[in-house]
Protein backbone atom coordinates (compact mmCIF):
# COMPACT_ATOMS: atom_id res chain seq x y z
CA UNK A 1 0.00 0.00 0.00
CA UNK A 2 1.49 3.58 -0.65
CA UNK A 3 1.16 5.60 2.15
CA UNK A 4 -0.63 9.48 1.26
CA UNK A 5 -1.03 11.89 3.95
CA UNK A 6 -3.77 14.85 3.74
CA UNK A 7 -3.08 17.79 5.96
CA UNK A 8 -6.71 18.94 6.62
CA UNK A 9 -8.55 22.01 7.63
CA UNK A 10 -10.27 20.49 11.01
CA UNK A 11 -11.64 17.70 12.07
CA UNK A 12 -14.45 17.45 9.85
CA UNK A 13 -12.38 16.81 7.16
CA UNK A 14 -10.25 14.70 9.14
CA UNK A 15 -13.06 11.96 9.41
CA UNK A 16 -14.40 12.60 6.75
CA UNK A 17 -11.12 11.32 4.79
CA UNK A 18 -11.70 8.27 7.63
CA UNK A 19 -15.26 7.47 6.84
CA UNK A 20 -15.77 8.37 3.01
CA UNK A 21 -11.90 8.43 1.54
CA UNK A 22 -9.86 5.65 2.79
CA UNK A 23 -12.48 2.83 2.40
CA UNK A 24 -13.02 4.19 -1.53
CA UNK A 25 -9.26 4.43 -2.08
CA UNK A 26 -8.24 0.82 -0.48
CA UNK A 27 -8.73 -0.78 -3.25
CA UNK A 28 -6.54 1.31 -5.88
CA UNK A 29 -3.56 0.52 -3.36
CA UNK A 30 -3.47 3.89 -1.42
CA UNK A 31 -3.53 4.18 1.79
CA UNK A 32 -5.12 7.48 2.54
CA UNK A 33 -3.87 9.12 6.43
CA UNK A 34 -5.87 12.99 7.64
CA UNK A 35 -4.03 15.36 9.72
CA UNK A 36 -5.27 17.86 11.30
CA UNK A 37 -3.01 21.12 12.16
CA UNK A 38 -2.49 22.12 15.99
CA UNK A 39 -3.26 25.41 15.81
CA UNK A 40 -3.34 26.89 19.28
CA UNK A 41 -1.94 24.67 22.58
CA UNK A 42 -4.16 21.38 22.33
CA UNK A 43 -6.15 22.49 20.02
CA UNK A 44 -6.18 21.33 16.07
CA UNK A 45 -8.18 22.69 13.22
CA UNK A 46 -9.84 26.37 12.37
CA UNK A 47 -7.54 29.45 11.67
CA UNK A 48 -5.42 27.96 9.26
CA UNK A 49 -2.39 29.90 9.03
CA UNK A 50 0.04 29.49 6.59
CA UNK A 51 3.02 29.42 9.10
CA UNK A 52 1.12 26.53 11.09
CA UNK A 53 0.43 24.95 7.53
CA UNK A 54 3.92 24.95 6.35
CA UNK A 55 5.90 23.35 8.70
CA UNK A 56 3.39 20.34 8.72
CA UNK A 57 3.59 19.84 5.33
CA UNK A 58 7.25 20.10 6.11
CA UNK A 59 7.27 17.26 8.82
CA UNK A 60 4.78 15.11 6.63
CA UNK A 61 6.66 15.11 3.37
CA UNK A 62 10.42 14.05 5.71
CA UNK A 63 8.86 10.73 6.24
CA UNK A 64 10.43 8.96 3.68
CA UNK A 65 7.59 6.31 3.79
CA UNK A 66 4.93 8.41 2.63
CA UNK A 67 4.51 8.50 -0.85
CA UNK A 68 3.04 12.23 -1.29
CA UNK A 69 1.70 14.62 0.42
CA UNK A 70 -1.64 17.00 -0.15
CA UNK A 71 -4.00 19.52 1.23
CA UNK A 72 -7.46 19.65 1.77
CA UNK A 73 -7.64 23.47 2.78
CA UNK A 74 -11.11 25.97 2.61
CA UNK A 75 -10.51 28.48 0.19
CA UNK A 76 -13.27 30.62 2.42
CA UNK A 77 -11.00 32.70 4.77
CA UNK A 78 -7.69 31.43 3.21
CA UNK A 79 -5.13 33.61 5.72
CA UNK A 80 -3.71 36.28 3.91
CA UNK A 81 0.18 35.04 4.49
CA UNK A 82 -1.04 32.08 1.93
CA UNK A 83 1.57 31.78 -1.30
CA UNK A 84 0.01 33.78 -3.69
CA UNK A 85 -3.20 35.72 -2.06
CA UNK A 86 -2.63 38.81 -2.95
CA UNK A 87 -2.51 38.23 -6.41
CA UNK A 88 -5.01 35.43 -6.74
CA UNK A 89 -7.65 37.29 -5.14
CA UNK A 90 -8.30 39.51 -7.93
CA UNK A 91 -8.60 36.98 -10.49
CA UNK A 92 -11.74 36.92 -12.35
CA UNK A 93 -12.80 33.25 -12.25
CA UNK A 94 -12.89 30.75 -9.45
CA UNK A 95 -11.02 28.45 -11.25
CA UNK A 96 -7.91 30.89 -11.90
CA UNK A 97 -7.87 31.74 -8.16
CA UNK A 98 -7.71 28.48 -7.56
CA UNK A 99 -4.86 27.98 -10.23
CA UNK A 100 -3.09 30.54 -8.75
CA UNK A 101 -3.20 29.61 -5.36
CA UNK A 102 -2.30 25.81 -5.69
CA UNK A 103 0.83 26.97 -8.46
CA UNK A 104 1.87 28.75 -5.65
CA UNK A 105 1.19 27.02 -2.29
CA UNK A 106 3.41 23.98 -4.51
CA UNK A 107 6.36 26.34 -5.38
CA UNK A 108 6.81 27.46 -1.91
CA UNK A 109 6.55 24.02 -0.36
CA UNK A 110 8.66 22.23 -2.79
CA UNK A 111 11.36 25.23 -2.27
CA UNK A 112 10.90 25.51 1.43
CA UNK A 113 11.24 21.11 1.44
CA UNK A 114 13.47 20.50 -1.17
CA UNK A 115 11.23 17.43 -2.02
CA UNK A 116 11.06 15.97 -5.71
CA UNK A 117 7.63 17.67 -6.85
CA UNK A 118 5.82 14.89 -7.47
CA UNK A 119 5.34 14.25 -3.66
CA UNK A 120 3.28 17.02 -2.77
CA UNK A 121 -0.39 17.93 -4.60
CA UNK A 122 -1.64 20.81 -3.60
CA UNK A 123 -5.72 21.15 -3.39
CA UNK A 124 -7.83 24.08 -1.84
CA UNK A 125 -11.25 23.18 -1.78
CA UNK A 126 -13.74 26.14 -2.77
CA UNK A 127 -15.67 27.54 -0.80
CA UNK A 128 -15.43 24.78 2.20
CA UNK A 129 -15.91 21.37 2.64
CA UNK A 130 -19.85 21.73 3.54
CA UNK A 131 -19.97 22.69 -0.75
CA UNK A 132 -19.19 19.14 -1.09
CA UNK A 133 -22.81 18.41 0.90
CA UNK A 134 -24.99 20.55 -1.32
CA UNK A 135 -24.04 17.41 -4.52
CA UNK A 136 -27.47 15.93 -3.32
CA UNK A 137 -29.54 18.20 -1.15
CA UNK A 138 -32.16 15.37 -1.08
CA UNK A 139 -30.01 13.09 0.75
CA UNK A 140 -28.78 15.63 3.08
CA UNK A 141 -32.12 17.16 4.02
CA UNK A 142 -33.51 13.62 4.91
CA UNK A 143 -30.57 12.97 7.08
CA UNK A 144 -32.88 13.92 10.37
CA UNK A 145 -36.54 13.65 9.77
CA UNK A 146 -36.85 17.32 11.09
CA UNK A 147 -35.02 18.54 8.50
CA UNK A 148 -37.37 17.75 5.58
CA UNK A 149 -38.87 21.39 5.68
CA UNK A 150 -35.55 22.50 4.51
CA UNK A 151 -35.25 20.75 1.30
CA UNK A 152 -36.87 23.77 -1.06
CA UNK A 153 -34.35 25.73 0.45
CA UNK A 154 -31.67 23.91 -0.15
CA UNK A 155 -32.38 22.89 -3.84
CA UNK A 156 -33.08 27.01 -4.32
CA UNK A 157 -29.48 27.37 -3.23
CA UNK A 158 -28.01 24.43 -4.71
CA UNK A 159 -29.80 26.07 -8.18
CA UNK A 160 -28.78 29.28 -7.93
CA UNK A 161 -24.95 28.37 -8.39
CA UNK A 162 -23.60 26.11 -11.53
CA UNK A 163 -21.86 23.54 -9.19
CA UNK A 164 -22.14 23.08 -4.95
CA UNK A 165 -18.21 24.60 -5.40
CA UNK A 166 -19.19 28.10 -6.32
CA UNK A 167 -21.85 28.61 -3.60
CA UNK A 168 -20.69 31.70 -2.60
CA UNK A 169 -18.02 32.49 0.01
CA UNK A 170 -20.10 35.08 1.86
CA UNK A 171 -20.15 35.46 5.68
CA UNK A 172 -24.31 34.94 5.94
CA UNK A 173 -24.26 32.61 2.47
CA UNK A 174 -21.37 30.67 2.63
CA UNK A 175 -21.84 27.02 2.63
CA UNK A 176 -21.69 26.04 6.15
CA UNK A 177 -24.10 29.21 7.23
CA UNK A 178 -26.44 28.18 4.75
CA UNK A 179 -26.45 24.76 6.80
CA UNK A 180 -26.93 26.35 10.14
CA UNK A 181 -29.53 28.74 9.30
CA UNK A 182 -31.38 25.62 7.63
CA UNK A 183 -30.76 23.24 9.30
CA UNK A 184 -33.11 22.86 12.44
CA UNK A 185 -34.73 20.23 14.69
CA UNK A 186 -32.06 19.07 15.56
CA UNK A 187 -28.97 21.91 14.08
CA UNK A 188 -26.38 21.09 12.13
CA UNK A 189 -23.61 20.70 13.92
CA UNK A 190 -20.45 20.14 11.15
CA UNK A 191 -18.48 17.56 12.95
CA UNK A 192 -21.66 15.22 13.70
CA UNK A 193 -23.47 15.76 10.26
CA UNK A 194 -21.01 16.62 7.61
CA UNK A 195 -18.69 12.95 7.62
CA UNK A 196 -22.05 11.15 7.49
CA UNK A 197 -23.83 13.00 5.36
CA UNK A 198 -21.03 13.14 2.84
CA UNK A 199 -20.81 9.34 3.18
CA UNK A 200 -24.79 8.73 2.39
CA UNK A 201 -24.90 11.09 -0.86
CA UNK A 202 -21.33 8.82 -1.77
CA UNK A 203 -17.93 9.98 -3.37
CA UNK A 204 -19.20 9.30 -6.56
CA UNK A 205 -22.08 11.14 -6.17
CA UNK A 206 -19.79 14.16 -5.31
CA UNK A 207 -17.25 13.92 -7.50
CA UNK A 208 -20.07 14.09 -10.51
CA UNK A 209 -21.33 17.77 -8.86
CA UNK A 210 -17.90 19.30 -7.55
CA UNK A 211 -15.31 19.22 -10.87
CA UNK A 212 -12.35 20.59 -8.53
CA UNK A 213 -12.73 17.91 -6.13
CA UNK A 214 -13.21 15.39 -8.25
CA UNK A 215 -9.79 16.77 -10.25
CA UNK A 216 -8.00 16.04 -7.24
CA UNK A 217 -9.12 12.65 -6.47
CA UNK A 218 -8.19 11.86 -9.99
CA UNK A 219 -4.74 13.18 -9.44
CA UNK A 220 -4.41 10.99 -6.33
CA UNK A 221 -5.56 8.11 -8.00
CA UNK A 222 -2.63 8.09 -10.06
CA UNK A 223 0.04 7.78 -8.01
Amino acid sequence: MRRVVIVCEGQTEEAFISRVMVPAFVETGILLQGITVETSPGHKGGAMRYDRLRPALRNALANGRVAAVTTLIDLYKLAPDFPGYGAALPLPTLAERLRALESQLHADVVAHCGCNPARFIPHVQPHEFEALLFSDVSVLAGLEAGWAAAAPALVQARMAAPTPEEINNGHETKPSARLETLLRNPSYRKLRHGPIAAERIGLARIESECPHFAKWLAQLRIL
